[in-house]
């Protein structure tokens, strides 16, 4: 019989140290199931950081947006007609294509050619 309960003493052991075995996995995937949740949990804030930043820049473009709009109008508004180029230009002396033009410009004319 001593056979018979070194045996059992044996087997009696490998099962404690299988148990033992068992309830550190379970603790450590509870570990990694917590870790999981709580990296969950971190991404979510993130996440809902990252759309409150996109609502920023979103309404910061509008208002830069609205500010160049504002400005451009406001230029177009104080600017001169396209014919002032022409007639005085911006700076209120003459157009220096027209003053050329006027001088040295003669009337063009073209002449028949003449048959042989």
């Amino acid at each position: 019989m001593s056979d018979l309960t070194n045996k059992d003493a044996e087997q009696d052991t490998k099962i404690a140290v299988m148990d033992s075995t068992l309830e550190n996995a379970i603790r450590r995937i509870e570990m990694v199931h917590k870790r999981v949740d709580d990296t969950n949990e971190t991404l979510e804030e993130l996440r809902l950081r990252v759309r409150k930043l996109e609502m920023w820049v979103a309404g910061a473009a509008a208002v830069v947006s609205a500010a160049i709009t504002i400005i451009g109008i406001a230029i177009a508004a104080d600017a001169r007609p396209a014919n002032a180029l022409i007639e005085g230009s911006l700076t209120g002396e003459p157009c220096a294509t027209h003053e050329v033009s006027s001088v040295a410009v003669q009337e063009v004319s073209i002449k028949p050619e003449e048959k042989e």
